[in-house]
């Protein structure tokens, strides 16, 4: 009786194995759907609905695009963390999420355990922004105007623990200024507000389009040196902050238990796409660089983050616990 109970269970085993040696021979079949867990416009909204016509035609099939918000991205991940892991339900996450995880891990979702890397989409800077109606040009005269106006202050960011709201905090412990934190949901939705001059600054992961279209003024990128798409502008660490650095991204990703087989399909597909002229040229043109779109790339950087994110909080002494 134990013994063709055995034999039933390898059998099973060695089927389901081979169904999914099968699908993965076969896949795509039918069109992939991508969830991004920010709002319409964001760079990892902008970037993916780039690299997704590219994409397209590596796969044959069609990829739509679905903007599924809240909760730091979380509503979205836990979407797809809860789809078939066959491969046609996809996400892209972010530094937020990583960020997220790292400040908050009994309240975000686990992006290490949960999912499967595909690819990095985009290297970013994070670019300090603020109000045109402020009148200022320098990172030295904003943290002047925010010593003579102690608590007038307020920066934006995507979400509650996310790495724009911790790379702000890092600013103002830094240099020592008080500000309130206003979480939105996506970049577009703060730069209309600090372009009103109801939120005074942010630190923006897509702020080319912003800067360029006069909404925000820039006045230094968080690269280590000068960022190429835009070199007109100071990296924060050739300010009056010097050692302030971080570096942001995009990427796809699919639920955990997605056969390694459509995972480097698809990732082969990204990778193509990402020398598409035209991708590049869009991603350029939200300040960002295109990424190596492998699986390797954006394991190594999420682990960075995890470290680098908990580093910060226990040097700067910062607890997100209660938020």
């Amino acid at each position: 009786m134990s013994y063709r109970l055995s034999i039933r269970c390898l059998t099973s085993i060695y089927m389901m194995l081979a169904l999914q040696g099968l699908q993965a021979q076969t896949f795509p079949t039918k069109p992939i759907k991508v969830i991004v867990p920010t709002a319409s416009g964001g760079p990892s909204d902008t970037c993916m609905r780039a690299v997704a016509q590219a994409m397209q035609t590596q796969l044959g099939q069609s990829i739509t695009i679905e903007n599924v918000t809240g909760a730091t991205g979380s509503i979205g991940l836990n979407k797809v963390a809860s789809s078939p892991a066959d491969g046609y339900t996809l996400v892209v996450p972010s530094a937020a999420n990583t960020a997220s995880l790292a400040t908050r891990p009994q309240n975000s979702f686990d992006v290490m355990s949960g999912f499967k890397p595909i690819g990095k989409i985009c290297n970013a800077t994070q670019t300090l922004v603020v109000s045109p109606s402020m009148g200022i040009k320098s990172v030295e005269e904003l943290i002047k105007y925010a010593k003579a106006n102690p608590g007038k202050l307020s920066f934006g960011s995507i979400g509650i623990g996310s790495s724009q709201h911790l790379v702000g905090e890092m600013f103002a412990v830094a240099t020592d200024i008080d500000m309130q934190h206003i979480p939105f949901r996506g970049e577009a939705l703060a730069a209309t507000e600090i372009a009103a001059g109801r939120v005074q600054l942010m630190f923006m992961a897509g702020a080319k389009p912003f800067i360029d279209s006069k909404l925000v003024v820039g006045l230094a990128t968080t690269n280590k040196d000068t960022w190429a798409p835009m070199a007109n502008l100071p990296s924060m660490a050739k300010t009056s902050v010097p050692g302030f650095t971080y570096n942001g991204w995009n990427g796809i990703m699919a639920p955990a238990g997605t056969p390694d087989q459509v995972i480097q399909l698809l990732s082969k597909a990204l990778a193509e796409a990402l020398k598409d002229d035209k991708v590049r040229g869009v991603i350029s043109s939200m300040g960002n660089m295109p990424g190596l779109g492998t699986p390797e790339e954006l394991s190594e950087q999420m682990k960075a983050d995890i470290y680098m994110f908990k580093k910060i909080m226990k040097d700067r002494n910062l607890n997100f616990n209660d938020q």
